[in-house]
């Protein structure tokens, strides 16, 4: 006997399913199929089934079977229009894999000291732009300042102080081309814009690689070292290559972080008691500083925040859906999905199960203190950022970010929301509606001495040196 597809949830148009609500709000169809039919459950969109797997069990499956029963290349055609068909996860896996050395390096804890500087300097200069007092919008505020401290860490200070801005007009156009919802790519107006903005964008990084190779910097930056790289075979790493990377990085970090480091202040400033926390651990870190001696040990020390940002990506994760396609009819619990359809995870639903979180809707960042007994720590639960072997390579940067920007807002500003804060509406980033925002006053800060940062870094379990 044959199983049963997943269960298709109620409503939907011929031919066109479930397309217009998902395209309104796609998180509420994800919802109505988790409390009408459970963890496995489908739905349509103009003659395609979309099958969606909630809960952690379900999350270790999709991301071991990525690149074996799924297809992560086949699930997101955009892609291929926005970089190339043979780069980092769409590549064959060997391939995939040399080119993820090149950029994973960069990550690690040796290399990611040198940008908590240049995310407190941009952190700053916000400061200095905001003034004493006033009001800003969420995203049109924080967005430009995640794509400062992108074009500053990953192409350098001159390329940041001479492109920058004319580089994040571009990137915002390029970024139009990500769309999940068409089947195809069509040459909408929209990815029009996309494409010309792609081959600017490459145009520029293009003159900056023939400039750095001809005068190098020493000691290398990051897009230094990416110039110079080369494979594990020792080959060296193709132009077009190191510019995908580039884009790549740029465009991750910003449609991520961007969206949740505003929900990340939307939540602490929705939560008073917990903003008391964070502004106690930032007076023992910083003491009375405005942020300029935030340093490594100082931002390994900000644990609180850390569970702060984690309880945020738990609550609103941009990436509210992940995709791929099967490769092959995949049975599972009793059903089957075949081949060509497309298999979906929901962080935005998973992440808030009955199942798997305690009062699920609660802002509560203590869940995820390791040191208490009732944590809820549960190994794929929490998969805002991926998983598995293609989880983002640039999260622990993002993480860092969003500490070092929130940490300097914290210390220079009394705050308060303006706005009801609720998600953009559509199928695309889950980003915080605009407007979403926030009155800030200079506050007054103490002239306290920040702790000794080397034995608080061994107390969290960092080695200093």
């Amino acid at each position: 006997m044959t199983a049963a597809t997943l269960p298709p949830i109620d409503g939907g148009a011929p031919f066109l399913g479930h397309l217009l609500p998902f395209f309104r709000d796609p998180v509420a169809v994800l919802r109505q199929g988790y409390h009408s039919k459970g963890k496995l459950f489908s739905f349509g969109i103009m003659g395609r089934r979309m099958n969606v797997m909630l809960g952690p069990e379900h999350n270790r499956f999709f991301f071991e079977e990525t690149d074996k029963l799924l297809s992560i290349r086949e699930s997101m055609p955009f892609f291929l229009k926005m970089f190339s068909p043979d780069f980092y996860s769409f590549a064959e896996m060997d391939e995939y894999l040399r080119q993820r050395a090149v950029i994973m390096p960069r990550f690690k804890a040796a290399a990611m000291k040198q940008y908590v500087g240049v995310m407190v300097e941009e952190s700053l200069n916000l400061v200095n732009r905001l003034g004493d007092e006033g009001e800003f919008d969420l995203i049109p505020t924080l967005g430009p300042v995640v794509m400062d401290i992108a074009a500053h860490s990953f192409m350098g200070k001159e390329f940041h102080e001479k492109l920058g801005h004319e580089f994040f007009d571009l990137f915002r156009d390029f970024s139009g081309g990500m769309e999940f919802v068409l089947p195809l790519w069509l040459p909408t107006p929209k990815m029009i814009k996309s494409q010309r903005a792609k081959k600017k964008l490459h145009a520029i990084l293009q003159s900056w690689i023939d400039k750095r190779r001809a005068a190098p910097l020493d000691p290398p930056d990051f897009f230094q070292g990416m110039i110079e790289s080369k494979y594990p075979d020792g080959r060296p790493i193709p132009d077009e290559l190191i510019r995908h990377l580039i884009l790549l990085l740029v465009w991750a970090g910003h449609e991520t972080t961007a969206g949740q480091v505003s929900w990340a202040l939307a939540d602490i400033l929705q939560n008073r008691d917990y903003e008391k926390v964070l502004r106690d651990e930032l007076e023992l870190v910083l003491g009375g500083s405005d942020g300029g001696n935030l340093g490594w040990e100082q931002a390994i020390a900000m644990q609180k925040m850390d569970l702060a940002l984690r309880e945020t990506e738990r609550l609103h994760p941009v990436a509210f859906i992940l995709s791929r396609k099967a490769n092959t009819d995949i049975e599972r619990d009793g059903y089957t999905i075949k081949k060509g359809d497309f298999v979906l995870l929901a962080p935005s639903v998973t992440h808030r199960m009955t199942e798997t979180w305690i009062e699920p809707d609660r802002y509560n960042p203590e869940r995820f203190n390791a040191e208490r007994d009732d944590a809820q720590i549960e190994s794929n639960s929490l998969v805002g950022f991926g998983g598995g072997v293609h989880r983002c390579a640039g999260v622990n940067f993002a993480r860092m970010e969003m500490k070092v920007v929130l940490a300097v807002l914290l210390q220079n500003y009394d705050m308060e929301l303006l706005d009801e804060v609720k998600p953009i509406a559509g199928a695309g980033t889950y980003w915080p509606a605009q407007p979403c925002r926030v009155r800030y006053k200079k506050r007054a800060r103490s002239d306290a001495k920040g702790a000794d940062m080397a034995e608080m870094a061994k107390a969290a379990g960092c080695p200093v040196h």
